[in-house]
């Protein structure tokens, strides 16, 4: 390429090649300075906004209704009840901790399980929800 090339793009060449500046060009060139940049209309930097900030709000809001939906699900559980879990695992709710519950899932299997792995009752209903979810 030759260095010719370059003047046109105000890039240094290659070292050790002499590229010849045009004075239109150069940083220091006599002459009127470039036009500055035309600017957007006001709302050009609003309109993205007026977009993603009711979206980001409406997933706050539906994210704290179905972690209060799973916090009412898991109050309302019993000792006893027939259980599902997220993991499609079947079985009866022996005891609720702060943090785990211990499901039998055979005579005499029990597991532990993290409270927030239980989907709720085994009913039609929670089959119906975990339907929908897929």
């Amino acid at each position: 390429m030759s260095s010719a090339a370059y003047a046109w793009q105000n890039v240094p060449g290659r070292p050790g090649e002499i590229v010849p500046q045009n004075k239109a060009t150069s940083p220091g060139a006599a002459g009127a300075p470039p036009a500055p940049a035309p600017e957007a209309p006001g709302f050009g930097g609003l309109i993205p906004l007026l977009v993603v900030i009711p979206m980001i709000i409406f997933l706050f809001l539906n994210s704290r209704s179905q972690q209060k939906k799973a916090q009412k699900m898991l109050a309302e559980l019993k000792k006893g009840d027939r259980v599902l879990t997220q993991g499609g695992i079947v079985g009866k709710l022996l005891e609720v901790g702060d943090r785990y519950a211990k499901v039998e899932i055979a005579p005499g299997v029990k597991i532990e399980v993290v409270k927030s792995g239980l989907l709720g009752k085994d009913s039609p209903e929670t089959a119906a929800n975990v339907d929908q979810k897929k």
